[in-house]
């Protein structure tokens, strides 16, 4: 971001070109032109940033206000500073309202002058009934993407739900689109295609906006008969040859180091890798993962044991002045280690097909109760798996942290007896 600069002019906004990256410049009162990179189109957009509730307290915020450019869809700049002024004029006057949720009730006005409610509205609608809900920002942003990227521009943003009622058509139009993803290839990727699109009629259909039934419903007819593969993991007698050619073979070390932690503590990669070492307290030998990168999306204790500790001392020392503990110079899309990596390195060393990061979990799982003895609730709560009915996980809130102790604690002796070595 330009800072201490004199605002830009309209030729030089005029001027700018894309880069690789993104680039953002003040215009002043908290006006923004945000000027994309290349390989996200190199679009400029003006953006005004603020906070709400108004005041220091409030969450920072941003709301879109158009696209650098001529033409009736787009601004000039001065045309942005005079709709941001009016828009802080607005938000004077209204401190309790957010400027983007009037914005979303304007667009809502303009596309449906008389009521009808479109695809468009109700894929939106569902993913901030999502949102409310508490779904994981992951999982939102990938319907996202699905919805626009696929399935609105087959369906059509702004065609009403009404023409997509089953007795309309709309079972047809589905299936459809389930099929043309299915034939490219795509059969996991229909379904999910399918799953997403369901949620959204269901969406519709609760506020009377479609007729029942809803018209992505899945049936034995448009089954795609994908079979969900289980990821391959390593057997216990497998385990010394693996530690064996970890070490061996050719690897960066944070990489080595972030796969004999992924051994021990055997958690998702998604939960791994950007771990920050503000998460580690060595006092109470507690690692705590924070809900928003656990799969159950609640936090998540992992215990410190003499191993793991020696690990993270082991990574402190390459990376121990950086914000992560998997920091990698070398990531482009984050500033830890690419979750794919560890997959990638196992491949490197001969591994493929015989496990993968995620296989941990099920080696831990069957050696923890076959090898070591442990009962399988133990384990499992060590795994972040979800224990017992809706009824069990409403009344018990115990986290068996002594057991779950002992465990990690057998467990990871028992990686050093097989050839863990740090």
């Amino acid at each position: 971001m330009r800072s201490g600069k004199k605002a830009l002019t309209d030729s030089e906004v005029r001027a700018l070109t894309p880069g690789p990256r993104r680039v953002v410049h003040s215009l002043g009162n908290s006006l923004l032109l945000v000027v994309e990179g290349v390989k996200n189109g190199g679009s400029k957009r003006f953006v005004g940033r603020y906070r709400f509730p108004p005041g220091r307290g409030g969450k920072q915020k941003e709301l879109a206000l158009g696209t650098y450019g001529k033409g009736a869809r787009n601004l000039t700049l001065k045309q942005a500073k005079d709709l941001w002024e009016k828009q802080r004029v607005w938000m004077l006057e209204h401190p309790g309202e957010d400027p983007n949720d009037r914005k979303k009730k304007e667009r809502l006005q303009l596309l449906n002058p008389d009521g009808q409610h479109t695809v468009e509205d109700a894929a939106e609608g569902y993913l901030q009934f999502l949102k409310q809900q508490g779904r994981k920002e992951g999982t939102i942003k990938d319907y996202r993407n699905m919805l626009w990227n696929q399935v609105l521009p087959a369906l059509g943003p702004s065609t009403p739900l009404k023409d997509l009622n089953w007795s309309a058509g709309g079972r047809q139009a589905v299936v459809a689109l389930k099929e043309s993803v299915a034939n490219r290839g795509a059969a996991y990727q229909s379904e999910k295609v399918l799953m997403v699109l369901r949620g959204v009629f269901s969406y519709a259909i609760d506020r009377a906006w479609m007729e029942t039934p809803n018209p992505a419903l899945k049936t034995a007819t448009i089954d795609s008969g994908h079979k969900s593969k289980q990821n391959p993991a390593l057997k216990w007698e497998q385990v010394p040859q693996f530690f064996d050619d970890l070490d061996s073979k050719s690897g960066e070390l944070v990489l080595q180091l972030a796969l004999k932690v992924l051994a021990m503590t055997f958690l998702r990669v998604g939960s791994l890798v950007p771990a920050r070492w503000e998460e580690l307290d060595y006092e109470s030998k507690v690692w705590t993962i924070p809900a928003e990168r656990m799969k159950s999306g609640k936090e998540h204790k992992v215990p410190l044991t003499c191993q793991l500790i020696d690990a993270f001392e082991e990574l402190r020392k390459f990376n121990g002045h950086q914000e992560f503990v998997f920091f990698s110079p070398r990531g482009r899309k984050t500033p830890h280690l690419n979750p794919q990596s560890l997959n990638q390195h196992l491949i490197h060393i001969g591994y493929k097909g015989v496990t993968t990061a995620h296989g941990f979990r099920a080696t831990a799982l069957t050696a923890g109760i076959e090898v070591l003895g442990f009962p399988t609730e133990v384990v499992r709560r060590q795994m972040a798996h979800v224990v017992g009915d809706k009824v069990q996980q409403a009344y018990d809130r115990s986290e068996f942290m002594i057991e779950r102790t002992k465990f990690m604690t057998a467990w990871c002796d028992a990686l050093v007896e097989a050839g863990l070595k740090i």
